[in-house]
């Protein structure tokens, strides 16, 4: 029992002493550990905040001049068309393989014939008729002559008068004559009129008569319409005209390039030339419009691709040149007229001057932009200031890495292990 005592003395003792080893081994692990822990510099922490900084595309900014090229659309139409009549009436009895739907045709070829029995029986009896006028015409002269020497042989000594030399007579025996050889050319040009004959070179857009149908002076044939060239109505913007120099009064051709609409990256184009402006602006869009020619446009003689009538094709007209412009992509436009650039490795966002726009690209003459990083990408979060990292430029040959690092110390190994993983994981 006295023993029990002397034990429990002395155990807060133990406890108080085991307390404290504990805390004297657990501290100095901690200084240990403090000690061992690599220490990062300045220079360091930038690398590592530069690291994990967003990153973008860019590109170098250099003014340039910058030839405009203006776009529009139209549709093909046929420059001249026609709805063929014939100019005497029948029956029609021979259809050429010439006037069928979409066949050509040269100027002077017969589409349609129609029957002659008629107009050759009219010639006939014009010739008959002009044979009569003209035996009348002779007896009226015979007559003429005799009245004159019966007058001498009287013996009078005055000139007889027009009645008893029978002037009026012979005045309309001879306009007869003239009548009946008008009646016989008129029946000869009906007769050739029964063939109908195609004004121009052309096409067949639509046949509308049989064969054996019979026609007069104003059923319609057929319509057709010539293949010498087209046209195309283009609409022109107040902002497309201020790159454009037209003279209403003495418009000199101006060239430009058709490409066909309906088929995208088609690399087949036609030449055309704007030849004449209409003389007011559309009341609904404000435009004014101007019509291109297209020579040949089914490629008949040249043996180009041919262009079709009502196909819709887009216009590119080449305009004025701006001097001294920034071509900057559409992407990256931020709002209506704000870019962002690189400067320092931090974000400085700069409005600009829009002197034109195309669907990919806009343009500016601001001069601050000369000699800039401009980023591509598209940043979600793009504060004034905040960093930024360049990982590739638009040429693909210049690219920007972060902050060299310091000259390394004593705990090289245990530095370059601590600092390699931010870098990994956003490189």
């Amino acid at each position: 029992m006295h023993n029990m005592k002397q034990v429990l003395k002395i155990v807060p003792a133990i406890i108080i002493l085991a307390g404290g080893v504990w805390g004297w081994k657990y501290f100095s692990d901690k200084a240990n550990e403090e000690k061992d822990k690599p220490k990062f510099s300045r220079q360091d922490r930038e690398r590592s905040r530069f690291a994990r900084a967003q990153q973008t595309l860019a590109m170098e900014l250099h003014a340039e001049d910058y030839p405009v090229i203006l776009e529009t659309q139209g549709i093909v139409r046929a420059a001249s068309t026609t709805s063929l009549t014939p100019q005497v009436s029948g029956k029609i009895i021979k259809i050429s393989p010439h006037f069928e739907n979409g066949a050509f045709f040269k100027k002077g070829d017969i589409l349609a014939e129609i029957d002659p029995t008629d107009y050759e029986a009219d010639i006939i009896s014009a010739e008959a008729s002009l044979a009569r006028a003209e035996s009348s015409l002779a007896q009226e002269q015979a007559r003429a002559a005799q009245a004159l020497r019966n007058w001498k042989d009287i013996g009078f000594d005055d000139e007889p008068n027009d009645l008893v030399l029978r002037k009026p007579q012979l005045r309309e025996a001879e306009a007869n004559v003239e009548a009946q050889k008008a009646a016989l050319e008129q029946a000869k040009r009906d007769l050739t009129r029964t063939k109908v004959r195609a004004p121009y070179d052309g096409r067949v857009r639509e046949r509308s008569v049989g064969l054996g149908q019979s026609v007069g002076t104003g059923t319609q044939l057929g319509d057709i319409f010539s293949t010498s060239y087209a046209e195309v109505r283009l609409p022109l913007s107040s902002r497309q005209l201020s790159q454009l120099e037209i003279n209403e009064r003495n418009l000199s051709s101006i060239p430009l390039k058709l490409s066909n609409a309906l088929i995208e990256n088609e690399d087949i184009t036609w030449d055309a030339q704007i030849v004449r402006v209409e003389g007011e602006l559309d009341e609904t869009s404000r435009e004014l419009y101007v019509v291109a020619r297209i020579v040949d446009p089914f490629g008949l003689d040249s043996g180009h691709h041919p262009l079709r009538i009502n196909q819709p094709v887009k216009a590119h007209i080449k305009g004025s040149t701006l001097n001294r412009v920034y071509e900057i992509p559409r992407t990256a436009l931020h709002g209506a007229d704000e870019v962002i650039l690189v400067v320092d490795n931090k974000i400085q966002r700069q409005q600009i001057n829009i002197v034109w726009s195309t669907q990919e690209t806009v343009l500016t003459d601001s001069p601050e932009l000369e000699n800039t990083m401009l980023a591509l990408s598209r940043l979600t979060y793009a504060p004034e200031g905040s960093p930024i990292r360049i990982i590739k430029t638009n040429s693909d040959t210049s690219k920007e890495g972060p902050p060299a690092a310091s000259a390394p110390d004593k705990d090289t190994k245990t530095q370059k292990k601590s600092a390699k993983s931010p870098q990994t994981s956003n490189a």
